[in-house]
């Protein structure tokens, strides 16, 4: 799975989705969506304005996280007691 770090690089740098949105100039569901983990499909035009007005990476916004991994996190421990 993806997961985005939207939501960790505006908090250091205190702005909003509506706030992002309009400097990035992009819709703001999208960014609502990359936010929340919810984004399916996002233009790369987007990503990088994102990335230019975060002054950052994709791989800073974006990371490959194994299915495994983000299922073991829900699942209980095998043994546990």
């Amino acid at each position: 799975m993806i997961r985005s770090n939207l939501i960790v690089l505006m908090r250091r740098r205190r702005l909003k989705v509506a706030e992002l949105a309009r400097i990035a100039g992009v819709n703001r569901s999208t960014v609502t969506a990359l936010a929340n983990n919810r984004a399916t499909r996002v233009e790369l035009a987007t990503l990088e304005r994102i990335c230019i007005v975060l002054d950052c990476q994709l791989a800073d916004l974006l990371e490959i996280v194994p299915d495994d991994v983000s299922r073991a996190s829900a699942a209980p421990c095998e043994g546990a007691i």
